[in-house]
């Protein structure tokens, strides 16, 4: 990723950030979309870590250091962060839309195609979670505590709700599997339709 520098141009859709150079909102190749989640999920992350590191800086300066020097990197960590976050969720929709997902977290209505499928409270928090991190692995353990906030719940509970997920991504023909590897985990594989 080393030279790629920001573009002048706005985002397409809408959105206050800029484009990274060779980033095309209107790509039609899942390849590119994935490729574009992982980038931004990674600047994300490098960038919450900086931000930890200058608040953990902060705590330990003097009030009147703290408020001239570390608060305004603060605030410009914050907004970039947040102008990450817009650009991971832009991908992230858009590698929905090719793959022909049409999914309401709200109302937990999953369609593809015309059919429609109605998912439960859990099956859509795990569906959620799993397509807002497209093609990466998680164990059962992680899914049960960053998908549902539930360590109550065991893996075989997660495991039955993974089996009746299947079958709702099988009866809607959706573009996707949900797919799991032993020592990986989980993953929900999305492909173009």
């Amino acid at each position: 990723m080393s030279g790629t520098a920001v573009a002048s141009r706005p985002v397409e859709r809408g959105d206050d950030a800029y484009l990274l150079d060779g980033e095309r909102g209107d790509t039609k190749h899942v390849e590119d979309v994935r490729h574009w989640i992982t980038i931004y999920a990674e600047l994300l992350a490098f960038s919450e870590r900086a931000l930890a590191r200058t608040r953990q800086t902060m705590a330990r300066m003097s009030p009147t250091a703290r408020n001239e020097i570390v608060l305004g990197d603060e605030r410009v960590l914050v907004e970039h962060i947040a102008r990450l976050q817009r650009r991971v969720a832009f991908w992230r929709r858009r590698l929905a839309e090719l793959g022909g997902i049409d999914f309401d977290p709200h109302s937990r209505r999953l369609a593809h195609r015309g059919r429609v499928v109605s998912l439960t409270r859990r099956e859509s928090e795990l569906f959620a979670y799993l397509l807002a991190h497209p093609n990466r692995f998680f164990s059962a353990e992680q899914l049960v505590l960053q998908a549902w906030q539930a360590p109550d719940l065991s893996t075989e509970q997660l495991r039955s709700y993974i089996v009746r997920l299947r079958r709702h991504l099988r009866s809607l023909r959706l573009p996707c599997d949900l797919v799991s590897e032993p020592r990986q985990g989980y993953a929900l594989n999305v492909e173009a339709s």
